[in-house]
């Protein structure tokens, strides 16, 4: 009887499913947390982008309506601009294409007292690890800040 007891037990016993309990976790954590480990850096690069621009939208601004008439102010916003953004992004920024600096309302050619100035920046952040298009679509993800900045009351006019 306990030879027959001993076969049956060694036939059916419970150790050929031993580790695939460890080997099941194993896989779907690795297949549930990279893509949950993608996300957050996709995430955390936009987000540091979309700080970036507004911060880089607001000192070219301030730049724009602080630059003494004689100097050129589309110049200096473009200098902060591109400081401000070089703190907080890695993709490549470019003044001509990227910023654009208004006057909202009717201005003089150079900035008066309490005149508007608007400055507006796109920027397209390449998300990690990805190409840059997929049939012929970007991948990139498209962001616009735009920064109002009156100018001061006191200036004296240029």
């Amino acid at each position: 009887m306990t030879s027959v007891r001993r076969w049956l037990d060694e036939r059916f016993s419970d150790d050929a499913e031993a580790g695939n309990a460890l080997l099941e976790f194993v896989v779907l954590a690795v297949l549930l947390l990279v893509p949950l480990v993608y996300l957050i850096l996709a995430v955390l690069r936009v987000q540091g982008a979309a700080y970036g621009i507004a911060e880089a939208t607001r000192e070219a601004g301030r730049a724009f309506v602080s630059a003494d008439s004689s100097s050129d102010p589309y110049g200096q916003a473009c200098t902060a601009a591109t400081i401000a953004m070089r703190n907080q992004v890695d993709d490549t920024f470019d003044c001509a294409s990227q910023l654009s600096v208004t006057c909202v309302g009717v201005c003089p050619p150079t900035p008066a007292p309490g005149d508007t100035i608007r400055v507006e920046i796109d920027l397209p952040v390449a998300l990690p690890m990805l190409p840059t298009s997929v049939f012929g679509n970007s991948t990139a993800i498209s962001l616009t800040s735009v920064h109002d900045e009156v100018v001061d009351e006191f200036r004296a006019r240029g």
